[in-house]
């Protein structure tokens, strides 16, 4: 087993936030809810990581600093932390696109947003391009598990239906995954399974994340996200 294998990856969806309660919700990137403030205070980690990667957005960014109160202080951090924008929301809607990287940085000075586009001007979503991001961020993160044992990766529940397979992720959902070898990656039925949001066949390689277990102590059922994320 090589050291990327014996590493942790922790898949973290934000908390309940504005668009999760009203699916006509106008602005962009909206924040948490006073309930999913509540309940991301509330998450408790299995392990201490060595390593947090957190989406470039409003709910994200509160969701991290709710579980890992220390990132409301100024950097240097106890433990390492990146913005990828990769980890940014699969979709479209008005919910899923963000500011600015000089109005995040002015919002949250403490956090580098050198990776961000100066603008919000990502490609649109289409599930190809999903498809190769999540492979992108797979292939990103088995690198720094070489270094990193354990990897808290704070996103969104439409990229995480690319990047991993199973059931939607809940807000405030927790699940652990490891990476598969490369004997279990040439078994197809590794490899291949059903996006939960597009309900059609995918590839989940060629790097893939095996499930291991379901750490959610804080967790709220969406009763009103059925079409944003």
């Amino acid at each position: 087993m090589n050291t990327s294998q014996k590493a942790s990856i922790y898949l973290i969806r934000h908390g309940e936030s504005l668009h999760n309660v009203d699916r006509t919700y106008p602005h962009r990137d909206p924040p948490l809810t006073d309930v999913g403030h509540h309940s991301t205070k509330n998450i408790k980690m299995p392990v201490s990581p060595h390593l947090i990667l957190i989406s470039p957005m409003t709910r994200t960014l509160q969701t991290a600093m709710n579980i890992f109160p220390f990132l409301r202080e100024p950097a240097p951090h106890p433990i390492p932390v990146q913005i990828w924008p990769e980890l940014r929301e699969a979709h479209d809607a008005i919910c899923n696109i963000g500011l600015s990287r000089a109005d995040m940085q002015a919002r949250y000075p403490h956090f580098d947003f050198s990776e961000c586009n100066e603008e919000w001007d990502y490609s649109l979503h289409t599930s190809e391009g999903a498809t190769a991001r999540a492979e992108r961020v797979r292939a990103r993160l088995k690198a720094l598990a070489e270094s990193y044992n354990n990897i808290a990766v704070i996103t969104h529940r439409g990229l995480v239906a690319f990047l991993a397979k199973g059931r939607r992720f809940n807000v405030c959902e927790v699940r652990e995954y490891r990476f598969a070898s490369d004997e279990e990656i040439s078994d197809e039925q590794v490899r291949w399974g059903v996006n939960c949001d597009t309900l059609v066949e995918q590839d989940f390689g060629p790097t893939v994340l095996e499930f291991v277990e379901n750490h959610t102590t804080s967790q709220g059922e969406d009763a009103h996200d059925l079409l944003v994320q």
